[in-house]
């Protein structure tokens, strides 16, 4: 792997040891970074100059390209094509490491392996143009059912190309970014209509029955499941919780971690989503009351645990050994005690909706339920939590009851 040393002002040398000759001599170029680079605040930026750099010039190195007479790096590179295919790696380095959590990566180099490089890969990127683009994603199906593909799915595919072709045209690897005149997938009416059909949360009636059911699971999933209707907790937030993030005398939960997956697969224990996602969560006092007692259980399992395997870790729901759940174990576990308890069907993330609708049916503000949801914007609230709601809805018809022409006995 190559790297890099400051020469002094813009000038850095870029050293690869070549594996041609014996003992892998070093072989090395001077490159000067762009000037509004090399003045920029962003670290970031620098740092991504410099993989670049870097990354260029080991491949020329350990092909035999390379042609080491002290000559600037940009007058050698402006001579070599780079496929699609070629350049990700580059991408996934310099802007999807630095940039994406590890879950975001798994997700989007499945995408790149199997919608984007099989079509375009073995062309050059400076090639593909805006039109083949274009008429590629309008033709997009489901690789499975040959029927057309989701908008949700193709707004993935579109988020995954924009990020390769913006990165490539900010390393001048390409003059324009193609996916400009690309037109983001939005969805159509029916798939509106379909999505208003489908049940997004409970309402509060319903929300009454669910604590009731619950005490039909043991009682860390009792508590899970309750914890996520009452205080909008996003999946892996609630699990990554330990009992020193409770504190009981302010009936509050500390979120500050989430449990996620790498780019292996593998779960892990990472940042949350968003900086505002960070922050006590306010409890009602009987759930934080219930919590106190479950640590009494909690404790007696790990006492007669024979392979306890949790270390100085205090994950307040883990699987019996102190380990952390996988992420998708919530979601399995939700579907089965739905079905076989005879429940409308929410989504395990419909939960977090849940808390946030349960706060718009009592009145409480939009800026309130950001704040307690903790979304970055007040705008995402506003989009979640204005949509037709019965009791909301009941309640502003009802404010023109009055307006009856008989009752102000002004009708005919």
């Amino acid at each position: 792997m190559a790297w890099s040393e400051h020469l002094g002002g813009n000038k850095y040398k870029i050293v690869e040891r070549d594996p041609a000759l014996a003992k892998m001599p070093k072989r090395s170029i001077t490159v000067e970074m762009p000037e509004e680079i090399a003045r920029s605040k962003s670290e970031k930026k620098r740092a991504a100059w410099l993989a670049v750099q870097e990354e260029d010039w080991s491949e020329l190195v350990k092909s035999g390209e390379y042609k080491n007479k002290g000559k600037n790096r940009s007058k050698s590179k402006s001579k070599r094509k780079v496929t699609f295919a070629d350049f990700i790696p580059t991408w996934k380095k310099v802007y999807a490491g630095p940039n994406m959590g590890g879950k975001t990566i798994l997700n989007t180099m499945s995408i790149i392996e199997s919608r984007l490089i099989p079509e375009f890969g073995d062309r050059w990127i400076d090639e593909i143009t805006t039109l083949e683009l274009a008429e590629w994603f309008a033709d997009l199906k489901n690789l499975k059912s040959g029927k057309p593909l989701a908008t949700n799915s193709k707004l993935n595919i579109y988020k995954a190309a924009s990020s390769i072709f913006e990165n490539a045209k900010e390393w001048k690897v390409i003059k324009e970014n193609p996916m400009d005149g690309v037109k983001r997938p939005s969805q159509s009416k029916k798939e509106k209509k379909e999505m208003r059909s489908k049940k997004q949360a409970y309402n509060r009636a319903e929300v009454e029955k669910l604590l009731v059911a619950l005490y039909a699971l043991p009682n860390g999933w009792r508590l899970y499941f309750t914890g996520v209707m009452l205080g909008g907790f996003r999946r892996g937030e609630f699990l990554a919780v330990e009992w020193p993030d409770l504190d009981y005398d302010r009936c509050a939960i500390w979120i500050e971690k989430q449990i996620t997956l790498d780019e292996e697969g593998n779960k892990i224990e990472g940042e949350v989503k968003t900086e505002e996602s960070e922050g006590w969560v306010a409890m009602p006092k009987w759930y934080m009351d219930e919590l106190r007692r479950y640590r009494k259980e909690w404790l007696k399992e790990r006492f007669n645990a024979k392979n306890w395997q949790g270390g100085n870790k205090e994950y307040v729901f883990h699987g019996g050994n102190g380990v952390m759940y996988y992420p998708t174990t919530p979601t399995l576990t939700w579907g089965r005690f739905l079905k076989k308890n005879g429940l409308p069907h929410v989504k395990l993330h419909g939960l977090r909706h849940t808390a946030g609708m349960l706060l718009r049916e009592s009145g409480t503000d939009l800026k309130t339920i950001q704040e307690r949801l903790r979304h970055t914007k007040l705008d995402t609230t506003a989009n979640i939590y204005t949509h037709k709601l019965e009791k909301i809805n009941r309640a502003a018809a009802d404010q023109l009851e009055d307006l009856n022409p008989k009752r102000l006995k002004i009708a005919p």
